[in-house]
């Protein structure tokens, strides 16, 4: 028999050493990328304890490592099986939550707000994936083995998932020789029912407090505000200052400042606040969670409904239902005081836009997602991969319009259930900040600009990668005595010891080695892309960010860099001059460019693939306004 944890806290340290005096084989399985790790940063996993590590350099517990259970493919196998799966057991989840679902597509004036539900269940089926797939290569791994697993994941919502896409015939792996502790039933139903619990009271407050308070709101407003567009704060990013920032529809021209609001649901500090009122003097904060109160009816016989299906045993649907609730009725408020023609966002991609844009919708306004990078999980995919590379993410997005930068990207987005109504390609909408590179005398030194990527533990993007990334940063440097190397980090630093505190440290190493190089500079992940790009002779970017993708947007050199060889077979990798595997690759590429004369460097990939921008003319935005101008 063995005894495997899955992310072992403090606490588990009680029932550990007592396994280990008893003789039985303890096993820890090293952190990584995963659906359905939930706490702390989501997807990620928990550290190790000191003590798991002093027991494990004792060599009294055993290490499950990710390269054992190819642990860096189970992420994305488990998100596109769901996406795979969803419709096939939706039907027979409606059947049990018919008299919920009803109600909220009643509400809601629209059968679209099942959505909700379809895009919820999606989520929870990329949670039953991944730990389903990690125990079938465990058991694999040890086979006529019976082995006793301790794991966070909520257990209940597996056995139901498990018997849900039984009855409709889908494909799951069954794991006799593993059963989940009791502990793990025990903590998960406590943790379940408190977190139950506090949802159906929240909706008992919701309810009770908008028949008291909701109904003094005064439901008109004759002195409407009118905007031909309203834009989305959805995070820090856009407030950097920079040229990608929230204002960047905005020309005076085609779309003056007086015509574009600004919406926010962010704390916002009072220099951001200032940046803007500069941009436009009308900036609404969305009412919030706890303080908006509206509807009592409908929150009522939500609540009502709670307690006739004992959502106290599980809450899913009630919770995807209140979200629902919450931003249809607080829009439907806003549009009250509020009049808009457009509505543009992006990465807006929870449940939380489905019952927003059906209220935008019903008050006559058009919806708008555009992409504000190229860097989709498609453009991981080989041709060999049984994997579609699909994300729940991407499900069941309510939105009128879809501006995006290529035509892989929209039939990537096809590919996933209730995608967009339209879509237009427009070229790359960062291109255009790209200006022109300066005639460069003999006496300047060549300059190449690096950027990183996001990295994880034993992810899709491992931070072993990383810091082989940044040793060839320096390798060139040491390689190419008289260049200039600019890197703009991608994370502020204090992320990467909390991401990985084993290879996170190592790769902050060698960022301080490149603080102290005479010919690195290093930017924070704040400063502006297309500046660098436009100073630069030369682009490097970790596969497949999307600054190589800006800079060939305007047919600047640019490449990937892949340092470990992980990304031959892609789409990218394959096209010659577009990607480089390993260090050679990198040095012969960049001894190439330097060597060329200006305008003699050719774009490798062809005008007519759908694989970038169409135009490369640096005009996608305008593309962008005109749309927005002409609809």
């Amino acid at each position: 028999m063995k005894i495997i944890f899955e992310s072992p806290s403090n606490w588990h340290k009680i029932f550990i050493v007592p396994y280990i005096m008893r003789g039985l084989s303890v096993w820890i399985v090293e952190p990584f990328r995963m659906y359905h790790y939930k706490k702390g940063i989501t997807f990620y996993p928990p550290h190790l304890p000191p003590y798991i590590e002093e027991l494990i350099q004792g060599k009294k517990i055993s290490v499950l490592l990710g390269e054992m259970i190819h642990a860096k493919e189970i992420y994305q196998l488990a998100a596109d099986k769901a996406v795979e799966v969803i419709e096939s057991v939706y039907a027979g989840y409606r059947n049990e939550h018919e008299e919920l679902f009803a109600y909220v597509a009643e509400i809601l004036k629209s059968p679209v707000a099942e959505n909700v539900f379809r895009k919820s269940l999606c989520d929870r089926l990329a949670d039953f994936y991944s730990l389903n797939i990690l125990l079938h290569r465990i058991e694999s791994l040890f086979p006529d083995t019976k082995i006793i697993f301790f794991t966070d994941a909520d257990i209940r919502s597996y056995r139901y998932l498990k018997k849900l896409l039984s009855k409709n015939n889908c494909e799951f792996f069954e794991h006799t020789n593993i059963r989940f502790s009791r502990l793990s039933y025990i903590s998960n139903a406590l943790r379940k029912l408190m977190q139950n619990l506090k949802l159906v009271s929240m909706v008992f407050a919701q309810a009770l407090i908008s028949s008291i308070s909701g109904r003094l709101w005064i439901y008109a407003n004759k002195n409407k505000k009118t905007f031909a567009y309203g834009v989305t704060i959805i995070g820090q990013r856009q407030l950097y200052g920079n040229q990608r920032g929230a204002e960047f529809i905005i020309d005076n021209k085609k779309i003056s400042k007086h015509e574009v609001a600004f919406f926010t649901s962010m704390s916002l500090s009072s220099e951001q606040k200032m940046k803007l009122m500069q941009l436009s003097a009308d900036v609404f904060t969305l009412p919030q969670p706890k303080r908006f109160f509206s509807n009592p009816c409908e929150w009522r016989r939500l609540f009502l409904l709670a307690l006739k299906r004992n959502f106290l045993n599980n809450a899913e649907e009630l919770y995807a239902a209140a979200v629902t609730f919450f931003n249809y009725f607080r829009w439907k408020r806003i549009l009250e005081t509020v009049e808009i023609k457009h509505f543009i966002t992006h990465g807006d991609c929870g449940i939380d836009q489905i019952g927003r844009n059906l209220a935008l919708n019903q008050g006559g306004v058009q919806t708008w997602y555009f992409t504000d990078s190229m860097n989709h999980c498609c453009n991981l995919k080989t041709a060999a991969g049984a994997c579609g590379m699909r994300h729940p993410f991407w499900t069941y997005l309510y939105y009128d319009h879809f501006v995006t930068w290529d035509e892989l990207l929209v039939q990537y987005f096809k590919e996933h259930p209730g995608s967009f109504k339209q879509a237009h390609v427009v070229g790359c909408l960062w291109s255009g900040h790209v200006k022109k590179r300066y005639n460069r005398s003999e006496s300047d030194r060549f300059t190449l600009a690096f950027f990183d990527s996001s990295y994880s533990r034993n992810g899709i993007t491992s931070y072993a990668e990383g810091v082989a990334f940044a040793e060839h940063i320096l390798k060139v440097a040491d390689d190419f005595i008289d260049i200039q190397i600019f890197l703009k980090e991608k994370k502020q630093r204090d992320i990467h010891n909390l991401s990985d505190p084993i290879l996170g440290p190592v790769l902050l190493d060698l960022y301080k080695r490149m603080d102290m190089h005479p010919r690195i500079k290093l930017y924070s992940d704040g400063a502006d892309s297309s500046d660098l790009i436009s100073i630069s002779d030369m682009i490097v970017s970790f596969p497949f960010t999307s600054t190589t993708f800006e800079a060939l947007s305007v047919n600047r050199p640019a490449i990937w860099h892949d340092p470990m060889g992980y990304y031959r077979d892609t789409m990218y990798g394959k096209i010659d001059g577009a990607t480089t595997h390993g260090y050679e690759d990198l040095r012969k590429m960049v001894l190439k460019i330097k060597g060329m004369k200006l305008g003699e460097y050719e774009n490798p990939i062809p005008i007519y693939s759908s694989l970038l921008d169409p135009f490369r003319d640096g005009k996608a935005v305008d593309r962008f306004r005109d749309l927005l101008v002409s609809t």
